[in-house]
């Protein structure tokens, strides 16, 4: 039977790789927040289709977005441009780079332990 070699280990990812992660995971952290905005306006439906609606019999028929499309679609690119931007601040380890590490406790010596009390 043949010997089976092992795999050789493979070194760290190289530096085109390690920048498209992070710009990938940053992109994610934009979508996660349309998703977040997305949330918030079904939570926001549902309490007025909930409370607003019953009470008042305004079903907002008359009511058009029509003229904020572009108003609302710029709104969203900007929350996506804007998490993407914080994400990659963070997830580069640009948030952190000036940070001063935290200065540690102050150890104190153990109190010595008493085997036998006097009787």
């Amino acid at each position: 039977m043949p010997r089976v070699q092992p795999k050789p280990k493979t070194s760290e990812p190289g530096p085109l790789k390690h920048w498209a992660m992070i710009v990938f995971e940053s992109l994610g952290v934009g979508a996660l927040a349309i998703m977040l905005v997305f949330a918030a306006v079904l939570v926001v439906v549902g309490v007025y289709v909930q409370v607003v609606w019953p009470l008042t019999d305004w079903n907002l028929v008359e009511v058009s977005l029509d003229p904020y499309r572009s108003a609302i679609s710029t709104v969203f690119f900007f929350i996506f441009v804007a998490a993407s931007a914080l994400g990659f601040w963070f997830i580069s380890g640009a948030a952190w780079k000036n940070q001063r590490p935290t200065p540690s406790a102050r150890r104190v010596a153990p109190r010595p332990r008493i085997s036998s009390l006097p009787r």
